[in-house]
């Protein structure tokens, strides 16, 4: 088969789409399919793998990374990250982000539009798979696949668009009925359509009638680097570690860094550490509070290649996972977090969260709610108690997540999907 894949975040981007679909594009070719990946991801190394890569740059996010996003430096020397920019350039982004549509890859979709409806000409491919987030990579084949409505378009979303709340990727008040009339568009055009959890499913089946026959569920992928890490690390301190990017309004730390501010003050003798691997967006001036007061306890790394990433989870003496404030929407690190074997400090902020569901069989697993408090020191002596003695996790069940979400085992189903034989 031949294979289009549109997705803006690509490799080397550091984005859970960017990871997924490198390597389903891998397992594709692997298998001997043709496939071409059209994205906006800049690269100034030649692209590895046995597909073709067709790069369009986006001239209004030319980068994916920002200050915003947060490096060690940039916490550890301001209280406050609006110490780290002007307000002029604050100010204009802000106003940026309340006037572009569909989203942040705005500047990316007419030019991509025309490359993929040149690509198209040229190869004739028998499927397109547009992905999102951001959900820009659906409106391209979109407009370049208008007068192509006989080639098979699988719409695979990993984040919800016009339904989502929180992070909003658009100005809801200006471009609300707009945002949902293009997906419904979208979504009427596509032949099938794949999203991350059932509860996805269920709120797309609910809301647009004309995926109830053609919408499936297709798990998170698991992309540790291929190479097994070693942990190296024994003794004290506690290192407790935080994989992942955090948003003020979807995944906020404060309630964990709370629990640890009391777990460093209750137990002055043990010595813990809480190490955030990742971006940091809007929360910057969270963290750099706890930094600036206890610095020996929190420590930001921002973001680091994936082999660091990957490292630091395997020397953790057990992971921090925040929960999204969402009932769909599953962090990516997740699986991660189970196939490296660590013990898990689990934090929901709403009931019914993707995460905590995910977790729930999980044999290392200790859950808190983001809204319990720290005063009563029960929550504490529980974080305490599990860090001391944490239940042993079965090789057995790790070696069934890291099946399940692998990227054979994740193609094969993008493949049954499709109706292809691999």
């Amino acid at each position: 088969m031949k294979i289009l894949v549109i997705s803006h975040s690509f490799s080397p981007d550091l984005t859970p789409r960017a990871f997924r679909w490198a390597a389903i594009a891998d397992q594709l070719a692997k298998l001997g399919h043709k496939v071409h990946i059209l994205c906006a991801a800049q690269s100034s190394v030649p692209d590895g793998g046995d597909f073709v890569v067709h790069r369009v740059a986006d001239r209004i996010q030319r980068t994916r990374a920002s200050a915003t996003r947060g490096t060690p430096m940039d916490i550890a020397t301001d209280r406050s990250a609006t110490h780290i920019r002007s307000w002029a350039k604050k100010l204009i982004r802000r106003l940026w982000r309340g006037l572009y549509w569909p989203d942040y890859a705005c500047g990316w979709v007419i030019p991509a539009a025309a490359r993929a409806r040149e690509l198209q000409t040229r190869y004739n491919f028998d499927h397109i798979i547009t992905t999102s987030h951001p959900f820009s990579g659906h409106l391209v084949w979109l407009l370049a696949g208008n007068d192509k409505k006989d080639v098979d378009w699988l719409v695979d979303i990993g984040d919800p668009y016009s339904l989502m709340a929180e992070p909003a990727p658009y100005n809801r008040y200006l471009y609300g009925w707009l945002s949902a009339w293009a997906e419904s568009r979208v979504l009427r055009r596509a032949t099938r359509v794949s999203v991350t959890t059932e509860t996805t499913a269920e709120l797309y089946r609910y809301n647009f009638q004309s995926v109830r026959g053609s919408i499936g569920v297709i798990g998170p992928l698991l992309s540790l680097p291929a190479t097994p890490i070693v942990p190296t690390r024994t003794g004290p301190p506690t290192r407790v570690v935080f994989v992942g990017t955090l948003y003020r309004d979807l995944r906020n730390p404060t309630a964990a860094l709370q629990h640890f501010e009391a777990l460093a003050k209750a137990y002055p003798d043990r010595h813990y550490e809480l190490h955030f691997y990742g971006a940091v967006n809007d929360c910057g001036d969270i963290l750099a509070e706890y930094v600036a007061r206890l610095p020996h306890l929190v420590i930001v790394h921002g973001l680091v290649p994936r082999e660091v990433a990957a490292k630091s989870m395997a020397d953790a003496d057990a992971l921090l996972n925040i929960g999204n404030h969402s009932t769909t929407q599953l962090g990516s690190k997740v699986i991660e977090y189970v196939a490296v074997a660590r013990p898990i400090i689990n934090i929901v902020s709403m009931k019914g969260d993707a995460s905590g569901h995910m977790l729930l069989t999980h044999p290392s697993c200790v859950t808190l709610s983001s809204q319990s408090s720290v005063r009563d020191g029960q929550s504490t002596a529980k974080i305490a108690d599990f860090l001391a003695n944490p239940p042993p996790i079965t090789a057995e069940y790790v070696e069934n997540i890291r099946l399940t979400h692998s990227p054979e085992y994740i193609t094969r189903q993008y493949l049954a999907m499709m109706g292809a034989a691999d």
